[in-house]
């Protein structure tokens, strides 16, 4: 693929994108925090772009700040009241590593020590052999999520970093590992991905439409990454068709899509992009470093207008209700009377709507990639059946398995990862007619309003 130099104006699906790239040059006598500006000074190759990413290891690094509340059910995220957002910036050059936190403050148990003081959470976060102590006061205009950033002043010599977040006055907490790669190359890690809307680091690979990212490269270069640096650019479109039920013989039909190429950019400094629509790929030329995101809306993960609302419930509708609820005149009050014709009454039917949407919610943020959570195999399974009693898995394979393990009653549903450029975080449902029956029985559920929430 030629290298784009100067401005390009590049046709991209029907959509024009601007692409094109800038020598720039700064003095680095002094590099201030990111917290209180949208990005540090940069050097060197600077690239200007109409795309987005956020960073990941193509050979399937898994991005740092992922908890679990068990191994045996790690998409329950009931089961676990804290749910943390972590992103690590190793800076070699400086021989520090910097921690950012994000975290709902509504997750947190405040308390005061008497009626005239303010209500406090004390926080602790241990990362590695360092444990960091957080009070946060509830203040009436204190935004909704708490964020701190702290710095350790030795890089871990290990690949892997254990985590570990304590509400204390709840006495409850979260741990993790996260992943930080070998010191001495490349890692997502060692790139920084700062958003101009959140004015925050971007902890994983969704980011909104329309919003820009600032992505600072480090000041040191690793010996495996040769110069110049030269990304490659693709944007795929996602697939709007929803995935078949476990009893189809057909599949989702991912292994076809086509990346629209967009070119390429040399930058050794900074990368700042613009999120478009669909899923964009900027891979490092010769290394296994990508810049990938994934566009979102604004509500994200949440479903919040109508037609938005409706698309889900082709899953549990008929063809014939699903057309008259997607071609209704007002389809909100098309929505409420599906739901009420669901339960035996209005607090019935708020229940099941509740359970449907918050199943929703959790796939979107658990399965999410090229597509919506909601819209892929698991999605479909999850909110279908929910959580299941128990999940086995190994690097290829996850198995959900529903009732009693090893008994005649048990449920268990098999989905196989399918690696692509585009989507880390794809698994495949195995299909077979002989769910034909215990699909009819879980749609049936909740038509009938005998759903209860996880």
């Amino acid at each position: 693929m030629p290298l784009r130099k100067g401005y390009t104006s590049l046709q991209s699906r029907g959509k024009r994108t601007s692409l094109y790239f800038r020598e720039v040059t700064a003095s680095h006598t002094e590099k201030p925090s990111l917290i209180s500006m949208p990005y540090a000074p940069f050097r060197g190759a600077c690239a200007w772009m109409g795309l987005v990413g956020a960073l990941l290891l193509l050979a399937g690094c898994a991005m740092s700040g992922m908890t679990v509340p068990s191994q045996r059910r790690p998409y329950d995220r009931e089961a676990s009241t804290l749910h943390p957002n972590f992103t690590f910036h190793r800076r070699a050059d400086l021989g520090q590593l910097d921690v950012y936190l994000s975290l709902p403050r509504k997750e947190l148990l405040y308390s005061r020590a008497e009626a005239s003081a303010p209500f406090v959470a004390e926080l602790e976060v241990s990362v590695a052999d360092t444990t960091w102590l957080l009070r946060d006061t509830a203040w009436s205009d204190a935004p909704s999520i708490l964020r701190a950033r702290w710095t350790l002043d030795e890089l871990p010599t290990t690949p892997a970093l254990e985590v570990c977040l304590s509400d204390v006055l709840r006495n409850a907490s979260v741990q993790s590992r996260a992943w930080l790669g070998a010191n001495g190359t490349w890692t997502p890690s060692d790139l920084l991905i700062w958003s101009q809307r959140e004015h925050w680091p971007l902890p994983g690979e969704d980011a909104e439409v329309g919003d820009t990212l600032f992505i600072r490269m480090p000041y040191n270069q690793a010996a495996s990454v040769a110069r110049p640096l030269i990304w490659e650019v693709q944007n795929y479109s996602p697939p709007r068709a929803l995935p078949p039920p476990p009893f189809s013989s057909g599949r989702s039909r991912w292994d076809t899509l086509q990346p629209a190429p967009l070119g390429a950019v040399e930058a050794d400094s900074l990368i700042v992009l613009v999120v478009p629509d669909g899923t964009t790929v900027i891979e490092l030329r010769n290394a296994p470093l990508a810049i990938r995101v994934h566009a979102r809306s604004e509500a994200f993960p949440e479903l919040r207008e109508a037609n938005e609302l409706i698309a889900p419930l082709r899953f549990i509708a008929s063809r014939s209700e699903f057309q008259k609820l997607t071609n209704a005149e007002h389809p909100k009050l098309a929505l409420d009377a599906f739901w009420l014709a669901c339960g035996d009454s209005p607090e019935a039917a708020r229940d099941l709507l509740t359970t449907f949407y918050e199943r929703v919610e959790e796939a979107n943020l658990s399965f999410s990639g090229i597509v919506e959570g909601w819209r892929t195999d698991r999605g479909m399974i999850h909110i279908v059946f929910g959580v299941p009693q128990r999940v086995r898995r190994d690097a290829r394979n996850e198995y959900w398995i529903y009732g009693e393990e090893g008994t005649a009653n048990a449920l268990t549903f098999h989905f196989r990862r399918k690696p692509h450029a585009f989507d880390g975080n794809a698994f495949e449902l195995q299909r077979s007619i002989q769910f034909r029956s215990v699909w009819d029985r879980g749609v049936s559920n909740w038509r009938n309003g005998r759903v209860r929430g996880d």
